[in-house]
This record gives C-alpha cells, structure tokens and sequence, in this order.
C-alpha cells in the first residue's frame, strides 16, 4: 500500500482516502504515511498541503542529511532509523517528515518497524495533538538507537577478547572485523550527529505548530537521548581505536623479540665465520696438518660461541 491516511477523530482512529487530507485536518490530527517517495501520493499530498517544491523535492531523492528545513507554512524533517536484520549488519532507513497544522506527514521507503509502535499509540488515542505525535516518531526511532548500540557493545568486547587472548594467527581476522566495527560507527556516527540539531531546534521552539504548553520538556528529553547516542558512539570509536593501537603495539613488541634473537643467533654464527675464514685461506705458512692447532681452534671456537650465547642469555636476547 504506497499510502495510508489515518484520522483521528472523536470515536477513535479511522483510515481515510489522501484525497481527503487537506479538508479533514482543519478539525482533525491528521497522519498520511507514504511508503513510496515516488508514488502519486507524494504528488498528492504536495498537493493538498501546499509543500514547497524543494522539500517535496529532498524526500523523493534519497540520502539526505538528517536536517529540519523551515517554509511559509511547514516545516521539512529528515531523519534516519537504524535497523540490525541480522548480526553485524546495520540498516539505514531515511524517513522525510513534513509537520504542518494538524497534519504529519511521513515519507519512506520501504518498512520501518518503529513506525509500527507509534502507530499503535496513535491507534489507541495517545497521541491527540501533532506535537505528540511527532515527539512519538522521533523518540521511537531514538530510543530504537540504543538496541542497536547494545549489539555493537557486544561486537567490541568480542572481537577485542579476540585481539587481546586469541590466537596471534587469527589477530589479522579480528582487525579486519575491528576495521569493519570502526566503518559501522562512522557511518552511524555520521547520520545521528546532525540529528542534535533538528532537535535543538524543537527544544527551542522553532517549530511554530509545536509551541504548546509543556511540550518542550518532550523535546528536551529527546535530545539527550541523542547526545547519548552520540557520546556512546564516540566512546565506541575511541575504544576500537584503543585495541587497534594495542594489536599494533603488541605486533611490534613480538617482533623485536624475534630480531633479538636473530641477532644473537647472527653474532654467535659471525664469530664462528671469522674464524673458519681465517683458517680457510690458503696460508702456506700455517700446518693444517697439525691436530693440536685443530683442537686449539676448535675449543677456541666453541669457548666463544658459548660466551657470547651465554652474555646475550643473561641479557635476554635468547
């Protein structure tokens, strides 16, 4: 269904045509959800409430930033809901939302699962004014923020355990993974932040169809929710930045361990080189054929393969 108008009226919430927005919401709290950007009922409703062209133009192409945009008579919102299908994928789903007099109009494509919840509310007559309403679709995709946060908290603290107590050979496997988290929190990151100051301004009453008595406080709760999405996502980042630095760095410490001891290895094995060239020139004057001289050479070399192998044991080297 590319669209539903809902109507709430005396009995109750009733489903009506779109065709009947613009003279049903002079007495009554009119919600038209669209499903499709690109249906008739986008042009329709543009129609019927008078949208501005630019903001009609914004919700039918995609990938907005999160903004709030201010016309004669409206006003342009533009948010986004994180959905978690399965693990380790993250949903980004844009909702465009057009705030007039007695009117909600919500723009999507395709599902979005809290939209569901705040039409139960609405359903149930807990929503009578278009202050509320709006504050239940903006709280409900914030509050859906801290389910998916929970996941990636889960996703750090495993692959940092895999980082930190694994299997070396499986570390290159678990910085990718860390990689892919830090891409995750990013691009979440980059879509929350801008959200502050669309609600910034219904903290402050910007919104001219939400200045009711007391409505502000809802505002205000909704925007530290944000700012706490968007700290925990912060924190999120720093921490895999942390364990990233601590791989590295543990990384290089094992890697100067193995050059000690190829090093010392390379020493012991120099000395004996340069003895075994000496010899090994064809110096008339010198009897190879004497077995005391081999013996003292030999003994020689071992006493100083031994010294050496033992000074680089007492400093660590082997």
């Amino acid at each position: 269904m590319p669209a539903r108008l809902l109507v709430k009226e005396e009995t109750g919430v009733a489903e009506r045509a779109p065709e009947q927005l613009s003279e049903l919401r002079d007495e009554h709290v009119c919600w038209l959800d669209i499903a499709d950007p690109d249906s008739e009922a986008m042009t329709l409703a543009a129609k019927e409430l008078g949208l501005h062209p630019l903001a009609v133009e914004d919700a039918q192409h995609r990938h907005q930033r999160p903004k709030i945009d201010e016309y004669d008579d409206h006003y342009f919102i533009v948010v986004y809901a994180l959905e978690e299908p399965s693990p380790d994928v993250i949903v980004h789903r844009e909702l465009a939302i057009f705030v007039k007099h007695n009117a909600i109009v919500t723009v999507r494509d395709g599902a979005i699962a809290t939209l569901q919840l705040v039409e139960k509310r609405f359903r149930e007559g807990k929503l009578a004014t278009t202050g509320l309403l709006l504050h239940a679709i903006l709280d409900t995709i914030v509050d859906s923020y801290f389910d998916v946060l929970d996941g990636l908290g889960d996703r750090v603290e495993l692959i940092e355990s895999m980082v930190i107590d694994g299997d070396p050979r499986d570390a290159q496997t678990s910085i990718r993974e860390l990689f892919k988290l830090k891409r995750d929190l990013l691009a979440i990151r980059k879509v929350i932040a801008p959200e502050r100051d669309v609600a910034g301004a219904l903290v402050r009453g910007d919104v001219r169809e939400l200045r009711e008595t007391g409505r502000r406080a809802y505002f205000q709760d909704l925007y530290d929710h944000v700012v706490r999405v968007t700290d925990e996502i912060d924190t999120f980042r720093d921490l895999v930045s942390n364990v990233v630095d601590a791989h590295l760095a543990a990384q290089s410490n094992r890697l100067n361990e193995v050059m000690k001891v190829l090093t010392a290895i390379a020493t012991v094995l120099l000395i004996l080189g340069v003895v075994t060239g000496f010899f090994g020139q064809n110096w008339t004057f010198i009897p190879y054929d004497d077995r005391l001289l081999f013996v003292l050479v030999m003994v020689s070399m071992v006493a100083a393969a031994l010294g050496t192998a033992v000074h680089f044991k007492r400093r660590g080297w082997l």
